[in-house]
């Protein structure tokens, strides 16, 4: 095991986005250019709903304890335990910066929400589903090959478009829980430490697999 300048890097970057995304938030307006990324995907066609929401479940927190007992199932003892300490610190600490950076939901600030199965009110920053599926890339990542680290991004970015998409959340409170989950999950991989050879290509054998 070792630990990465990467995660270094992506505790500091990933906090830096987290602090550039609360900053321009404000209680009872939302940016003209915030809307229209927000219309945009909003108003994409009702027969997306159905893959995007069991996309969506990547990021609910039950996928967390799920996650640890796959993990434990193939004996990746140091990864179950990683799963379980980045997805209890994104669920503990989310709190926390829901209650500094108060925001509604879409539904309370604009106009004109498409709502699917959304809820309207309530904390929209951070997003806790983007945080839970960012929070599982940052852990997981370490221990995939290259194939399975592209798989795992375009799911947890398939996750914040489709919170946006349903209604649940506005552009900002996906990309700064991203942020938030990345942070975490690089601060959890500085502590427990990642595999050694955790970006080497796995080697070519007739029945690849997404792990190393």
């Amino acid at each position: 095991m070792r630990r990465r300048l990467f995660d270094v890097g992506g505790l500091v970057g990933a906090t830096m986005i987290l602090l550039i995304t609360a900053i321009p938030i404000d209680e009872i307006r939302v940016s003209s250019s915030e809307i229209r990324v927000f219309r945009w995907l909003n108003d994409l066609p009702d027969l997306l709903y159905e893959p995007l929401w069991a996309v969506m479940q990547l990021g609910n927190l039950v996928i967390v304890p799920l996650a640890v007992i796959v993990a434990l199932i193939l004996r990746r003892l140091r990864l179950g335990w990683a799963i379980g300490l980045a997805g209890s610190l994104v669920w503990l600490l989310a709190k926390f910066v829901k209650q500094v950076v108060e925001r509604g939901r879409p539904a309370e600030l604009i106009g004109d929400v498409v709502l699917r199965n959304a809820p309207a009110t309530g904390n929209g920053y951070i997003s806790g589903h983007a945080a839970v599926a960012f929070g599982l890339v940052a852990v997981v990542g370490p221990h995939l090959g290259r194939r399975g680290r592209i798989v795992v991004w375009l799911l947890a970015c398939l996750v914040c478009l489709g919170r946006v998409y349903v209604g649940a959340h506005l552009p900002l409170d996906v990309i700064g829980g991203a942020a938030f989950g990345f942070a975490m999950g690089s601060l959890v991989n500085l502590v427990i430490g990642v595999p050694a050879g955790g970006h080497k290509e796995p080697p070519r054998t007739l029945s690849p697999t997404l792990f190393e």
